[in-house]
């Protein structure tokens, strides 16, 4: 009765929030985007979990923890949804090469940067495990959201090139860190080194990736002839619950399956740029239920090391992005001039970010995991407080040294 009465808790809160407060759409203050990108939810979240009012206790949560498998697989779809190829063709390849590199800068950046404090940490924990914990910031870093860049449209009435750039590398750098997780997923057997785990990892990893190429290609050979929107999407909402729910049940990661999926079916419906808008809209109460549980799920004890290890992975990720593109820009001989100030509009993870520290938090139920996710958690929050200013500030200026 209590987890019934918890889920429709969740649908009247998912119902308000969705129509008073994610429905804006103006870029404005760094608080006001906090409640924009729908992050003040984990603190609602958080609020009505064992810490306060224990309304989603841990026996509530763990009837309800296949729909955090559901979230994770309709936000790896709709990210992977608009990863078209008709929509990447109109950019040059350097824009990609930028994305790759600027990647694994960042992600070696922070990878080496926060696995020297977590061995002084944490020197009684096997350093795989901090290996690991290493690897999944690296790569969580790597995660850009498009919620701020879009929210902004206002604030730029004349896009130049610099606003385009960041939105091309926003929207695609979240790939290369969703591979990563399927990696980590299918390589990083716990306890590791068990035998014949490269196999094993290989057998995981490409079922990962062939079994929703398959459903995406069946799911568009028996809708091809359905031209009504509404149809597709309620079609399209109980494939990606289909292809989570199978990911949950064999422990792969739902957000890479559905990105996967996502990128399927993009590519083969011709009738992409009128489904977006749908799915956009049914993203926001599915979103806002997702974050309510990733905040009853997250035990909120914040010591020093957690405090410094947030704080350094947020400096990290600064370092990273505003020192990676002069170097990278005239490594490729890039036609834009690439500043240090323009790495400031990647400071939002938004929720692909929370999705992806979530993920890992499900697959590997460790002490260790925890630290991990209020670490990830809390950068992330350091990063949407600071994303606006952060934006503003490098477009502008970037648009300003272009006119020079």
């Amino acid at each position: 009765m209590h987890v019934i009465y918890a889920f429709g808790l969740l649908i009247l809160l998912a119902f308000l929030g969705s129509r008073l407060i994610v429905r804006r759409k103006r870029f404005l203050s760094p608080l006001t985007f906090l409640f924009l990108s729908g992050l003040i939810y984990i603190f609602v979240g958080f609020y009505l979990g064992r810490g306060v009012l224990n309304v989603l206790s841990p026996q509530v949560l763990q009837g309800l923890t296949p729909l955090i498998g559901l979230g994770l697989g309709w936000i790896g779809f709709l990210f992977g949804f608009q990863l078209e190829f008709k929509y990447l063709r109109r950019f040059p390849g350097k824009y990609l090469g930028l994305s790759y590199l600027q990647f694994l800068f960042t992600f070696g950046v922070v990878f080496f940067g926060i696995f020297f404090l977590l061995k002084v940490f944490y020197v009684s924990e096997p350093s795989f495990l901090l290996y690991g914990m290493a690897l999944a910031l690296g790569l969580l870093i790597s995660l850009n959201s498009p919620t701020l860049i879009n929210a902004s449209l206002t604030l730029f009435p004349t896009r130049g090139q610099y606003f385009y750039l960041a939105r091309f590398l926003v929207s695609v750098s979240g790939f290369w860190g969703v591979v990563g997780l399927a990696l980590l997923f299918s390589f990083w057997q716990f306890p590791f080194l068990e035998s014949k785990v490269f196999i094993s990892g290989m057998i995981r990893l490409l079922a990962s990736t062939v079994f929703p190429v398959l459903i995406g290609f069946l799911f568009h050979v028996l809708t091809r002839k359905k031209n009504q929107e509404q149809d597709l999407l309620v079609f399209l909402l109980g494939l990606v619950f289909f292809v989570s729910g199978a990911a949950f049940y064999f422990n792969l990661p739902p957000l890479y399956l559905g990105m996967v999926l996502g990128i399927t079916f993009s590519n083969l419906t011709k009738i992409q740029e009128k489904l977006y808008p749908l799915l956009l809209s049914t993203e926001k109460p599915l979103f806002i239920v997702f974050l309510l549980l990733i905040g009853a799920l997250w035990e909120f004890n914040i010591d020093y090391k957690i405090a410094l290890l947030a704080v350094l992975t947020f400096a990290l990720r600064v370092i990273g992005y505003t020192v990676s593109l002069p170097i990278i820009g005239r490594l490729l001989h890039f036609p834009l001039k690439l500043s240090p100030a323009f790495g400031l509009s990647f400071l939002s993870s938004g929720g692909i970010g929370i999705a992806f520290a979530v993920s890992l938090k499900l697959a590997y139920p460790l002490p260790l995991t925890d630290i991990f996710l209020s670490v990830a958690l809390l950068s992330i929050i350091f990063g949407e407080i600071l994303s606006p200013l952060g934006l503003k500030y490098s477009l502008l200026k970037s648009e300003s040294e272009e006119k020079i």
